[in-house]
């Protein structure tokens, strides 16, 4: 059984630990992108917003034109509740972690 490359350990060449051979070093080329938790944010709550609005959108087009079925409004019309919902949780669940945290006594 072949399990991949094992680097060959040596105590000589200023390594401390054998946890450092094993680990290759990353060469970054060019400026590195971090992420940004404010955009990450923002990014998602478009994404809700969007959702949210869709039924209606379709709604409107089902009513003027026909051209969309009642059934995919009503798909949409679900999955928008649904993602209200799951956000609605986080939101609650963030606040109550924030509650906690600031009831922790140093």
């Amino acid at each position: 059984m072949n399990i991949g490359y094992i680097p060959k350990l040596s105590m000589t060449e200023g390594i401390k630990s054998p946890f450092q051979a094993a680990m290759p070093k990353l060469q970054l080329q060019g400026e590195v992108q971090k992420p940004d938790f404010q955009n990450a944010l923002m990014k998602t709550l478009d994404s809700v917003n969007q959702t949210a609005q869709a039924p209606d959108a379709m709604m409107h087009e089902a009513m003027t034109t026909g051209g969309v079925d009642v059934h995919d409004v009503m798909v949409a019309n679900a999955k928008a509740e649904l993602v209200m919902s799951v956000t609605t949780q986080v939101a609650t669940k963030v606040v109550q972690a924030y509650d906690r945290i600031l009831q922790i006594q140093i």
